[in-house]
């Protein structure tokens, strides 16, 4: 049935920023791990959902790759650094400065430029 799903473009673009968006929540668990004691029951709580994260990850990454180009699929990776940094900013409540705006910027421009090449 996945594969059926797949076979479409489109839904495999879906399914790849579905994944990425999983991904960038294995950060805020990780961070959410590290504000708890170490080895505390939340600890461990938030350490697992990162895994989990990452295992669900990694079995959908792995399916994309079946449909995409390897290089197609990881000039699309840099999206995740941009969600990092609005969960970082929404969720954790940390200050923006100027040059992670510009490092952002920096990252969504060469992911434009690489994807009009070709792509």
């Amino acid at each position: 049935m996945l594969n059926r799903f797949l076979d479409k473009k489109r839904n495999v673009y879906l399914m790849a920023l579905a994944a990425i968006f999983c991904e960038s929540f294995s950060s805020v668990f990780l961070k959410q791990a590290g504000l708890e004691e170490w080895l505390s029951p939340r600890y461990i709580f938030f350490y697992l959902c990162a895994i989990g994260v990452m295992g669900i990850y990694a079995v959908a990454w792995q399916l994309i790759l079946e449909k995409l180009p390897l290089t197609t699929a990881y000039l699309r990776k840099g999206i995740t650094y941009v969600l990092i940094f609005i969960w970082a900013a929404v969720i954790f409540g940390e200050e923006i400065t100027v040059q992670q705006i510009v490092g952002i910027v920096i990252i969504i421009a060469g992911m434009v430029v690489s994807m009009s090449d070709g792509q």
